[in-house]
């Protein structure tokens, strides 16, 4: 229920009248939760009615009314007594009336000074609820004060730790906490009353600001200490000086050079008080060469500084002239290797990233690439040249990748691998039927590398009826199948590669010479690797870095002498022999480095190697009595090796299997000698 009343005293409700009147309804109301939701309301403004100091702070005067909010409806007897409370009455004692105006100026003084304090503080009563709230706690709090009063402290305030200090009765001095963002300093205190704690106080100290500046002080400090460190580190004389010329500040070096002259802590004495006079009175930087004394010399620049028009000193620093005569002597060496870098860098311009993955520095294979690379750019037929194991379908790979054909098919046909009788109908394709088993159209590596490229590996193994099958088919650029009557028309760009002789197979009557000029419109050599052996180091560390993701291993380096064995090795097998030896290292590494002893034993010890497995201690020797047939046999295969760079090539020379070959060449231990004779013709 609302009951209107009007302050009839002549101080208005005034610290003793309010009191009065609290006291009033506690016995009028001895339900304490029903006067926890009594208020008063004044101009908008509602506080709880027990209360004091919120209560005095509204200063309700002379003849103001003000509503008295009661929660529940109050008994007539009840009201008749509150009304009767603020009736007018014609007695009142002048000296009580003046005691009370004191008492109320007092209270709203020292209210107005709290208010007004830069620190925050609010105020709780026995039950923890908030009855004081200073306009800085609410700021710092974020909210208004009158929507904090009557509220619960541990509900409203983050951390706010009042309801212990109710429940212990122990001051906190000073705890740090945070509140929106704000770093503060709360100190929290009993409030008590004969022996009983009635009461808490909590007042917050805001020292974001001082925290902000104890880091930048910090800062300072660090930025001083670095520049210190920075100044320590220069090798150069450095000074710093005050508008007289006295250096102030001197690192090492100067301190040094002051010593040798003796000629006091003034910038005058280096540089001369002509030279100092002309520093004053110019704002722009000074250099010039300065002989100190007969050894010498130093390029000095001095700084002046202005602050606000005003001449404050200078920063000084000398330069021995002969450091700087070694540094232009040293960036002339660099200009001369850059401009060789360039002249070298010149002569593989254009070479396309495809060509990165073949690994090799050696003039002789930089040679090789650059031709493939301009290759690249045409369509004309290429020619891949060299020894088994060079890498011949790597530029093969490489010439396709890096030419418009790019997105079209790569074809690799292997002309060693496929059976003669097979290799027709491989190559052009069949028509439906064309012979027994063409249950359908089948179609031909040159179809299927029409737009793209076709790579006739090893074509020096194809039958002459085949040959000229094949210069047909890039002569007329057409292809017709096994069984068909139509040609199909077609756009290929064929590379070939072969480990033979070509030529010497044309004056052998072996390949046909019109194919031979038909292919060699570019020819292209790739160098065996014991021409090249410069690229060992290179090719063994990449086969390093693929075998350990390939194998999971964790290989890091080479024991000594390790390189140096492989470098002494022929390597008649090329880079395939190379990275096979590598790659059983890996297997055969008990830690992770590689060693000499897991080297086979002609690679380790090639001297020996040579001087045992001579051809001539090789050949055949039949001698004048019976052998055992396996004497003979491994007479055999030792000569044989020799002449043949692959088993493949061995066995069909012998009339036998690849298996069967591989086979006999491990139980007689013969691998060193496959193609020796053959790489030294």
């Amino acid at each position: 229920m609302f009951l209107k009343l009007t302050v009839h005293k002549k101080n208005g409700l005034h610290v003793r009248m309010a009191a009065a009147f609290i006291s009033l309804l506690q016995n009028l109301l001895p339900n304490q939760e029903t006067l926890k939701k009594t208020y008063v309301l004044y101009r908008d403004q509602k506080v709880q009615v027990n209360n004091l100091l919120s209560l005095v702070s509204l200063k309700i005067g002379q003849g103001e009314e003000f509503i008295l909010h009661v929660a529940e409806k109050l008994d007539d007897s009840i009201v008749q007594q509150i009304q009767s409370f603020f009736a007018p009455t014609d007695l009142e004692d002048s000296q009580q009336s003046e005691t009370d105006r004191l008492l109320m100026e007092n209270s709203l003084t020292l209210h107005e000074a709290i208010s007004a304090l830069p620190n925050g503080i609010i105020v709780v009563n026995s039950d923890n609820i908030i009855t004081y709230v200073n306009a800085r706690a609410a700021q710092l709090l974020q909210t208004n004060p009158h929507e904090l009063i009557n509220q619960r402290a541990d509900e409203v305030i983050p951390h706010s730790r009042l309801h212990e200090v109710l429940k212990t009765g122990k001051t906190e001095l000073s705890r740090k906490q945070t509140i929106h963002h704000h770093t503060l300093l709360t100190t929290r205190s009993p409030i008590m009353f004969n022996g009983k704690v009635i009461g808490a106080v909590a007042i917050f100290q805001d020292i974001s600001t001082i925290e902000k500046i104890s880091k930048e002080l910090n800062e300072v400090k660090e930025l001083q200490q670095r520049l210190h460190l920075v100044l320590k580190s220069v090798s150069d004389l450095i000074g710093l000086t005050d508008e007289n010329g006295t250096l102030i500040y001197t690192n090492e070096e100067m301190n040094a050079l002051l010593k040798k002259i003796k000629g006091g802590p003034h910038i005058q004495s280096i540089i001369g008080p002509h030279e100092w006079n002309h520093v004053k009175k110019a704002e722009k930087q000074l250099v010039k060469l300065i002989q100190v004394n007969q050894q010498s010399s130093y390029i000095t620049k001095i700084n002046p500084m202005f602050v606000d028009g005003a001449f404050r000193g200078a920063v000084a620093t000398l330069t021995p002239f002969d450091d700087i005569r070694t540094l232009l002597d040293k960036i002339d060496l660099m200009e001369q290797k850059t401009k060789y870098l360039e002249s070298e860098l010149a002569k593989h311009q254009g070479v396309h990233e495809a060509f990165h993955q073949i690994i090799g520095n050696s003039e002789i294979l930089k040679e090789s690439l650059t031709i493939a690379a301009k290759a690249a750019k045409t369509d004309s037929t290429v020619i891949i040249t060299g020894e088994s194991g060079t890498g011949k379908e790597l530029v093969a790979k490489a010439i396709h990748e890096a030419s418009s054909r790019k997105n079209h098919l790569l074809v690799r046909v292997n002309c060693a691998a496929i059976p003669p009788h097979l290799m027709e109908s491989e190559l052009f394709g069949y028509e439906k039927g064309a012979f027994t088993g063409a249950y359908k159209t089948h179609r031909g590596k040159f179809e299927l590398a029409h737009k793209g490229t076709i790579f006739l590996d090893e074509i020096g193994d194809l039958s002459l009826e085949l040959q000229a099958k094949i210069l047909r088919v890039l002569q007329e650029k057409e292809v017709e199948r096994i069984g068909g009557y139509a040609p199909i028309p077609l756009d290929v760009r064929v590379i070939a590669a072969t480990n033979h002789d070509l030529k010497k197979m044309v004056d052998e009557g072996r390949f046909r010479e019109d194919l031979y000029y038909r292919l060699h419109v570019v020819p292209i050599h790739l160098p065996p690797l014991r021409a090249r052996k410069e690229d060992i180091p290179l090719l063994v560390e990449a086969f390093r870095q693929q075998l350990n993701e390939r194998l999971g291993k964790n290989i890091k380096g080479y024991e000594k002498g390790f390189m140096e064995s492989l470098l002494s090795y022929h390597w008649p097998g090329n880079i395939r022999e190379l990275q096979n030896v590598i790659e059983r290292l890996f297997n055969l590494a008990d830690d992770d480095i590689l060693r000499c002893k897991d080297l086979p034993y002609y690679i380790s010890h090639p001297s020996c190697h040579e001087q045992q497995n001579t051809p001539e201690k090789q050949a055949i020797d039949w001698g004048n009595e019976v052998r055992p047939f396996k004497e003979y046999e491994k007479q055999i295969f030792a000569f044989a090796c020799q002449y043949y760079p692959s088993y493949n090539q061995l066995a069909q020379a012998l009339g036998i299997t690849h298996k069967t070959a591989a086979k006999k060449i491990r139980e007689y231990g013969l691998e060193h000698l496959v193609g020796k004779k053959y790489q030294t013709n």
